[in-house]
């Protein structure tokens, strides 16, 4: 039965139907209570972001001007690309510069670092070069002096402060061309430029860091909170919200101008929405709270209505599977009560029913069984009194005497046939009779096998329900054989049934008589052909019904062979065992 059809999935779909909306606007209140908290966090802390890259900005400008006044003023450095390399005059105005800039990047500037690069001369005058260590001193300098070497009229180094990784290293780095052979720039760190803003509070878990034009996180502390994948900044959203290992970020940026970087700030979600927590611990007790609530509401309908629908049920399931003793107990309610009471008066008047049908059937079944047993017996007896017969025109006295042997043993077992049922080695003792009587109308033209395997002998089956195959495929299977009728009878036990092959090297069945008893239509016909063969089908099918079957088919080259399968045995047959055995 299809659950959803239930009584007890319709009254929790109508309990869910009243909750679930109630639920889903206190959830729907909270998450738009901590929208609204990263909101307002989020558009304070862009603001103060913003005034900070304006700073930055601001310092940056002022280091521009210097460099441009430095390239349109210094007589020394307009002098510098016209001099001998190796000239005293070329030595005393590269110290003259130095020392110029290193007075102002000393007291003055914001910078790390200030140069002067002589185009003609591939010299690189720069002031000290802040590092850790002589190694990292090596590497910036060496990346810088690379970079001049590189750079190209047109190139972004001669517009804007740009971002330049050395080694491990990352920072802004700017050149402008004094027009008469030397370039002046500056280099600056950007943890150097992250130093104030870390003083900004941006919680105790809070950080900032730069991104290139793309978005990516060039410094900051942004391995250490344990990021997931590759966070990517989009500086026209008003906020994002990444995920670390173990805390949820509200991201804000704002873009340097001047620059091609941007500057993001992390601030914790948790601590921006503590003022929320006792309203978040609230609703998360409120699903536990339905959940009880419903398993109450459960609890009271069990028992003034689910259990004894369950019971009746159950009853009905009961009876459905024969069960007929079954009754249902009170309830207490009135209405159930008088429902189980009108149910037990159902069953005890359908089980005297059913009792007086199942014995009319039994008497009936008995009836049509004897019946098609009875048939049998007329049937064999007029073809063995034409055996006799055929057997007196040859007048071979002692093939008469062999085959009036096998007929007074054929006929005695024939006078069983009052017995519901004969062990499977009478039955094929009684075959053997036949088979030999055959041999002795038609010397040299038959021979025949029959083999029982293990004590599949034992098995009982109905008497002469072989018979009438084996008949078949005498009568029918080697007329115009040039060569002996050979056919075999084996048994063997399988799986719990008993099956027995009946397989012979004759002319094997015609395909039209064939589909047809595959299909079972030929036991159907109300014609006097093949008497025996339908006797044995329905007297199977009465016996054992579905638990019985015939299969029929054609052998590769030539014969046809059958196949009965007759269970080892059910309640009939171990009733006749246990009488035999007493």
């Amino acid at each position: 039965m299809n659950p959803k059809r239930s009584l007890r999935y319709k009254l929790i779909v109508g309990f869910v139907t009243i909750a679930l909306p109630l639920v889903c606007l206190l959830l729907y209140s909270n998450y738009m209570a901590s929208n609204s908290v990263r909101e307002q966090a989020a558009e304070s802390n862009r603001s103060m972001i913003a005034l900070y890259s304006n700073q930055i900005q601001t310092a940056l400008a002022i280091e521009t001007n210097y460099l441009y006044d430095l390239a349109s003023n210094d007589v020394d450095i307009l002098s510098l690309g016209k001099l001998e390399g190796s000239s005293s005059d070329y030595t005393l105005t590269k110290v003259r510069i130095l020392h110029s800039l290193d007075r102002y990047n000393r007291f003055d500037s914001s910078v790390d670092t200030q140069f002067a690069y002589s185009v003609a001369h591939r010299d690189f005058i720069p002031t000290q070069i802040p590092g850790e260590n002589y190694d990292e001193m090596l590497q910036i300098r060496q990346c810088l002096e690379r970079r001049l070497k590189d750079a190209q009229p047109g190139s972004p180094y001669f517009t804007q402060w740009k971002a330049t990784s050395c080694g491990d290293t990352y920072g802004l780095m700017r050149i402008v061309d004094s027009g008469s052979g030397v370039y002046l720039g500056a280099w600056v760190r950007l943890d150097h430029l992250m130093v104030p803003l870390e003083l900004i509070q941006l919680g105790r878990e809070g950080f900032a860091a730069f991104a290139n034009a793309e978005g990516r996180l060039l410094t900051g502390t942004a391995a250490n909170k344990g990021l997931t994948g590759s966070p990517v900044i989009d500086s026209a959203a008003p906020y994002q919200r990444m995920t670390g290992k173990e805390d949820t970020y509200i991201v804000v940026s704002h873009p340097v101008a001047s620059t091609d970087v941007e500057l993001a700030a992390f601030i914790p979600e948790q601590g921006m929405l503590q003022n929320l927590s006792r309203f978040r611990e609230f609703i998360s007790w409120i699903p536990i709270f339905v959940v009880v609530l419903l398993s109450l509401y459960l609890l009271y309908l069990n028992q003034i209505i689910i259990r004894p629908v369950n019971e009746l049920l159950k009853g009905m399931r009961t009876l459905k599977r024969g069960d007929w003793e079954f009754r249902l107990t009170g309830s207490p309610s009135k209405e159930f009560h008088l429902v189980n009471e009108s149910f037990n008066d159902m069953v005890q008047q359908i089980q005297t029913l059913q009792i007086h049908v199942y014995e009319e059937q039994i008497r009936t079944h008995k009836a049509e069984l004897k019946h098609l047993q009875l048939q049998i017996n007329p049937h064999f007896l007029l073809n063995s009194i034409n055996v006799v017969y055929n057997l007196a025109q040859i007048k071979n006295y002692s093939v008469i005497q062999a085959m009036c042997l096998n007929l007074v043993k054929y006929f005695r077992f024939a006078t069983k046939t009052g017995q519901p049922f004969v062990a499977l080695a009478e039955e094929m003792e009684h075959m053997d009779s036949y088979l030999r009587i055959q041999q002795l109308r038609f010397p040299g033209r038959i021979t025949f096998v029959i083999e029982m395997e293990g004590n599949v002998g034992e098995i009982p089956i109905p008497p002469l329900v072989v018979q009438p195959f084996i008949e078949n495929a005498v009568k029918h299977g080697f007329d115009f054989m040039d060569e002996p009728f050979h056919i075999e009878i084996r048994a063997r036990l399988e799986e719990g049934s008993c099956r027995i092959r009946i397989a012979d090297n004759g002319s094997g069945f015609p395909e039209e008589v064939l589909a047809e008893l595959q299909s079972g239509s030929y036991f159907m016909r109300n014609d006097d052909l093949h008497l025996g063969m339908r006797n044995s089908y329905h007297r199977l099918h009465l016996l054992y019904g579905s638990g019985t079957g015939l299969s029929f088919g054609n052998g590769r080259d030539s014969g046809a062979w059958v196949e009965l399968e007759i269970p080892a045995e059910n309640k009939e047959q171990a009733e006749w065992l246990t009488s035999r055995s007493g």
